[in-house]
């Protein structure tokens, strides 16, 4: 089913033209990457869709709401990629305006806080916040009203490793709620691991593709522990396939990659990143961009 209509959108910068009558749909579930260098246009294209730029031609509609009307932000929302949060206000002060403005029962607040994982410093002030938790103050923001489509705009700067991760994990889960999600990265490696649908822009144009990922291309998880002994007994006893390499856990292509995670962090390991192999989408980029190696 198609949730979001986005036809002949249309923007230029003076003689620039930006957005050249971009034209696509989004169905329920379809996660997206959107991959272009920085001025590409990705910023201004989900600012367009949500009307928070002028456009001089083109349509927006979800689920035939047009983006002129209010009820349209009831269905689409957006985390952007700068913090506009207030930082005298506690995280809940946040979730309680945005609930009454859209007049929600508040006990939809502490679903979501719950949601996200939160609770901890929900009723703390914004100023003490790292910026992982700030990013998870937007996200709690971003899907208190039940959206069917979010469009995220570099939803990974600054994370840590394990936000990275909860973060990854959040987004399929809305994924398999039915929730459209546009997201934007300068991560290859994420959107490699999030979905095979990549969208290019390019001078204003939009391209796109349906990238077949190597399924065959294991996972590599590194860890905190550095003496490869004391983790190769380690991962025996999770009775997991893998290989290691120093700190980096190799994992088995036909095995679940959480049951990995899970065993690890059982264990107190500490991960430090969680990778799949980026050659596809790297090659990819290098191919269209025309990116050459530099000596």
């Amino acid at each position: 089913m198609t949730v979001l209509q986005v036809d002949q959108l249309t923007k230029t910068y003076g003689k620039r033209n930006v957005l050249q009558a971009i034209t696509f749909e989004m169905k329920a579930g379809e996660v997206i990457g959107l991959v272009g260098p920085n001025g590409a246009g990705k910023s201004t294209l989900m600012r367009s869709i949500l009307a928070l730029e002028d456009v001089e031609r083109g349509s927006v509609a979800v689920q035939g709401i047009s983006n002129q009307n209010p009820d349209f932000f009831k269905y689409v929302s957006f985390l952007p990629s700068d913090n506009y949060l207030y930082m005298h206000l506690t995280g809940y002060d946040h979730l309680v305006f945005v609930a009454n403005i859209y007049g929600l029962d508040k006990k939809k607040i502490d679903e979501v806080v719950d949601t996200i994982g939160i609770r901890t410093y929900v009723n703390q002030p914004v100023k003490s916040y790292s910026y992982g938790m700030r990013q998870h103050l937007l996200i709690a923001l971003s899907i208190l009203t039940k959206p069917l489509v979010i469009l995220m705009d570099e939803p990974f700067n600054g994370l840590d490793p394990t936000s990275t991760i909860e973060l990854k994990e959040l987004i399929r889960n809305l994924q398999a709620k039915g929730i459209s999600i546009l997201v934007s990265t300068h991560n290859l490696d994420i959107l490699e691991d999030l979905t095979s649908t990549i969208w290019f822009i390019k001078d204003g144009k939009l391209y796109k593709t349906d990238m077949e990922l190597d399924v065959n291309e294991p996972y590599e998880i590194e860890v905190n522990i550095s003496d490869e002994t004391k983790l190769a007994e380690m991962m025996a006893e999770s009775g997991l396939p893998y290989q290691l390499l120093h700190n980096r856990i190799l994992t088995d292509p036909e095995e679940n990659m959480e049951n990995y995670l899970e065993w690890l962090l059982r264990n107190g390991v500490g991960i430090q990143s969680v990778n799949r192999s980026k050659r596809n989408l790297e090659e990819m980029y290098k191919q269209f961009y025309g990116v050459k190696p530099t000596v």
